[in-house]
C-alpha cells in the first residue's frame, strides 16, 4: 500500500488520497482540486498559461505530477485573494493598465508576476522580459504587461504563510497505478536503480513530464531524485565548479554568472524560468538529446561526469559518455551523481552561441561551444562543440587538429571552417536544413574570431 502525498496548497495542509503519482498538476488541480484558474494550453511547458509557484518560484503545472509535489508550498491563481476577497495588486495593476483582454493567459502571467516580485530583483525592462518570457499572450501585447509589473514589483505583496508545522521530508513510496519512490539517501536510490532498471528517472521532469502530459504516457514505475542529498551540491573551486545532477538551472545560474558567463547567457535562453525552477542539468545530460543545450559546453570545457551503482562509483570523461542516439555509457543500474565542470582560465578564449527561430523559449538549431588555450598568439589546444549537428553532441575533431599549433588568424580560421564538413554531415529537419546548419556553424567560428580580435559587433544569435 502506498503513502499518501500531502502538500501545502494555498497556505493550507492537503493530504491527497488516491492520487495517482504520475497525474499532473495541472490535471489534478483542474479536475479533483477545482482550481481552475490555472489553464491549459500547450502541456509542454512553453505557454505559461498553467504557471503555478512551488516554494514560491513558478513552475509548469502541466509538466510537474504529483508526486513530486510532497512536501512542497504551492499557490495557485485562486490563493493571492486577500482575507477579504479582494484581488492581489498584480492583479489589479493588470487590469486597470489594460493588460488583459481575453484573459486566457493571465492567470499565468499574474503567477510569474507574482514570483518576480519575491524574487526581489530590481524591476528593470531586462528583468521584467526575464521573467514574462515562460508566459504567452496573443491579444494584448507585452507593453501593458511589463507596465503593470514594473508597478507593483517594487513593494511585492507577501503570499499567505505555510502551516507551521512542516510536511516531513522522509522516504516515500507513492502508487496508484504508477509507483513512485522517492528516496532521501544515494544508497537507497541505487539499491531502488539496481532493482527496477527500466522505471523512469525522474528529476525535474521538464523532459519526462511532456510524456506524461501532451503524449499521455502512464509510467509503470518511477524513482524520483531529487531528495537525495549528494545529488544536491553545489560548489565553486578556483579551477572547477562541482554540480550535484539535481541542481536546476535556477540554483546554478548565480555561479555561473560569477565564473563562467557565457554559459549563465545560454542558460537564460535554455528555458523560461518555469523550466529553470525544475530542470536539472544531471537530466538534459540524461536524456542524451543531440540538442541538449548544456552538453557541447560541458563538451567544450572538458568536464567529467561520477556515476555510481551499487558495484560501486566511477567517473566519465563527458567525451565518452554519449555513444549513439539517445545513448551514453550510463549502466543500467547507474545514476549520475554530479559534475565537475573545468573553469576556463584567463588565457583561453571561452565562449557559447545559440542559433535558434525564437530568442527565448526555443529549441537550438545549431549550439557552438567553443574553448580555445592560447600562447602568444599560438593556438595551443582547441575544443569545439556543437548540439544539432549529429546524432549526439559532438566535438569537431578536424577542425580542432586544424587550429592546434596554428597562429590565431582569420587564415587559420577559414582552414577550420572548411574542415568541418569533414567533422559532420548534419540531418535535414523542420528545424533546420543540413546545409544551413552547416553554414551556420562555419559563421559561429568565424564570429569567434570576429569577437576575439575585438573588430565585431555583439549581436544575438537568433
Amino acid at each position: 500500500m502506498g503513502e499518501p502525498i500531502e502538500i501545502v496548497l494555498n497556505g493550507a495542509r492537503r493530504r491527497l488520497d488516491g492520487v495517482s503519482p504520475a497525474m499532473t498538476l495541472l490535471d489534478w488541480l483542474r479536475g479533483p482540486a477545482r482550481l481552475t484558474g490555472t489553464k491549459e494550453g500547450c502541456a509542454e511547458g512553453d505557454c505559461g498559461a498553467c504557471t503555478v509557484l512551488v516554494d514560491r518560484l513558478p513552475v509548469n503545472a502541466c509538466l510537474a505530477v504529483v508526486g513530486q509535489m510532497h512536501g512542497r508550498v504551492i499557490h495557485t491563481v485562486e490563493g493571492l485573494r486577500g482575507a477579504d476577497g479582494a484581488p492581489h495588486p498584480v492583479q489589479r495593476a493588470l487590469a486597470e493598465s489594460d493588460g488583459t483582454q481575453c484573459g486566457f493567459c493571465t492567470p499565468g502571467i499574474v503567477m510569474s508576476a507574482v514570483a518576480f516580485g519575491c524574487g526581489g530583483e530590481e524591476p528593470t525592462p531586462e528583468t521584467i522580459h526575464d521573467a514574462l518570457a515562460g508566459n504567452l499572450c496573443r491579444c494584448t501585447g507585452y507593453r501593458p504587461i511589463v507596465e503593470a509589473v514594473a508597478r507593483c514589483a517594487r513593494s511585492p505583496e507577501p503570499l499567505p504563510p505555510a502551516p507551521a508545522v512542516p510536511i516531513d521530508h522522509e522516504a516515500r513510496t507513492f502508487d496508484g497505478p504508477t509507483i513512485l519512490h522517492a528516496p532521501r539517501a544515494l544508497a537507497e536510490l541505487l539499491r531502488l536503480r539496481a532493482e527496477h532498471p527500466d522505471a523512469w528517472l525522474l528529476a525535474g521532469g521538464t523532459d519526462l513530464g511532456v510524456r506524461v502530459s501532451h503524449d499521455r504516457e502512464v509510467p509503470g514505475r518511477v524513482i524520483h531524485v531529487v531528495g537525495v542529498p549528494e545529488l544536491n551540491g553545489l560548489a565553486a573551486h578556483p579551477d572547477r565548479i562541482e554540480i550535484g545532477a539535481a541542481t536546476t538551472y535556477q540554483r546554478l545560474l548565480p555561479i555561473l554568472t560569477n565564473h563562467v558567463p557565457p554559459f549563465a547567457e545560454m542558460i537564460r535562453r535554455l528555458g523560461s524560468r518555469q523550466i529553470r525552477s525544475m530542470g536539472t542539468i544531471g537530466g538534459n545530460l540524461g536524456t542524451a538529446s543531440p540538442i541538449g543545450d548544456t552538453s557541447p559546453v560541458l563538451l567544450a570545457l572538458g568536464a567529467t561526469l561520477h556515476l555510481a551503482s551499487i558495484r560501486g562509483r566511477r567517473a566519465v570523461a563527458i567525451d565518452d559518455f554519449f555513444l549513439g542516439y539517445r545513448e551514453t555509457a550510463l549502466a543500467p543500474d547507474e545514476v549520475i551523481v554530479s559534475i565537475d565542470m573545468r573553469l576556463p582560465s584567463a588565457d583561453e578564449i571561452f565562449h557559447v552561441d545559440k542559433v535558434s527561430k525564437r530568442r527565448d523559449q526555443d529549441i537550438s538549431a545549431v549550439l557552438g561551444a567553443y574553448k580555445l588555450g592560447m600562447v602568444d598568439g599560438i593556438v595551443r589546444e582547441a575544443r569545439l562543440a556543437y548540439g544539432g549537428m549529429a546524432a549526439i553532441p559532438a566535438r569537431a575533431p578536424h577542425a580542432e587538429a586544424t587550429l592546434a599549433g596554428a597562429p590565431w588568424t582569420e587564415a587559420t580560421v577559414e582552414r577550420a571552417v572548411a574542415a568541418l564538413a569533414r567533422d559532420f554531415e548534419p540531418l535535414d529537419d523542420w528545424r533546420a536544413s543540413a546545409e544551413y546548419r552547416l553554414m551556420v556553424a562555419g559563421n559561429l567560428l568565424r564570429r569567434l574570431y570576429l569577437r576575439s580580435a575585438g573588430v565585431a559587433a555583439e549581436l544575438d544569435a537568433l
